[in-house]
C-alpha cells in the first residue's frame, strides 16, 4: 500500500512538473500573424454582421414554424465574423476571456488567432484549419495549432479534429442549418444549405 502511495505521489509531482514546463512555453513568446490581414472591424461592420445573423434567425424561425427545412444561404466576411467573435470573447467565461480575437479567411483556410487570458496568465494562440463542404461531404484538416512557443504535433491535431467532428456529428452544438456547401475564399465564408426546424 505504501509503495502505491509513493508511486502515486511521484506521478503527481511528475505531472505537475510537465504542466509547469508546458505552461511556461505556452505563455512565452507570441504567435506570428505577419501573413494575415490585421482586422479592426468598426461598428458598421458589427451592425452588418448582426443584421445577417438576424435575417438567418428569421429564416430559421420560419423553418421551425413550418416544420420543414427552408433553403438558406449566408455569407460573412472575415471582418464581420471577427466583430461577432470579439463581442463573445470579451465576455468573462469560466476559463477566462479572449482578447485580440480574429478570424481570417484565405482560400480553403480559416485562421483563428487571439490571446486567452486565464488565471492571470496570457496564452497567445493560432489555429489554421483547411475546410470545405461539397454535396454535404465535409473535409477538414488542422494545419497548425500553436499556443505560445508550443506547436501541437500531427497526432494531437488529428485527435482534436476527430473529437470536433464526432461532437458535430452528435449534434453538439445543434446547428440550425444543414450545410450542403461551405466555401472559404479570400476574405469571405459562403454557406448554403437548408435552415432546419
Amino acid at each position: 500500500m505504501r509503495r502505491a502511495l509513493v508511486l502515486g505521489l511521484w506521478m503527481l509531482v511528475a505531472l505537475a512538473g510537465v504542466l509547469v514546463v508546458l505552461g511556461v512555453f505556452a505563455t512565452r513568446g507570441s504567435v506570428d500573424i505577419s501573413d494575415l490581414a490585421r482586422l479592426e472591424p468598426d461598428t458598421l461592420v458589427s451592425a452588418r454582421a448582426e443584421a445577417k445573423l438576424g435575417a438567418f434567425g428569421q429564416t430559421s424561425e420560419q423553418a421551425r414554424l413550418a416544420g420543414r427545412p427552408i433553403p438558406a444561404q449566408v455569407a460573412f466576411t472575415h471582418d464581420e465574423l471577427t466583430a461577432l467573435l470579439r463581442q463573445w470573447g470579451r465576455q468573462e467565461h469560466g476559463f477566462g476571456s479572449i482578447t485580440e480575437l480574429q478570424l481570417t479567411f484565405r482560400p480553403r483556410t480559416l485562421t483563428l488567432t487571439g490571446v486567452l487570458q486565464s488565471a492571470g496568465l496570457s496564452f497567445p494562440f493560432r489555429l489554421d484549419v483547411a475546410v470545405a463542404t461539397e454535396n454535404s461531404q465535409r473535409t477538414a484538416e488542422i494545419i497548425r495549432f500553436q499556443v505560445g512557443e508550443m506547436y501541437a504535433p500531427g497526432f494531437v491535431r488529428s485527435l482534436a479534429l476527430a473529437l470536433a467532428e464526432r461532437t458535430l456529428d452528435a449534434g453538439l452544438p445543434r446547428l440550425p442549418i444543414a450545410i450542403e456547401t461551405l466555401v472559404v475564399t479570400d476574405g469571405e465564408l459562403l454557406v448554403s444549405g437548408a435552415a432546419v426546424p
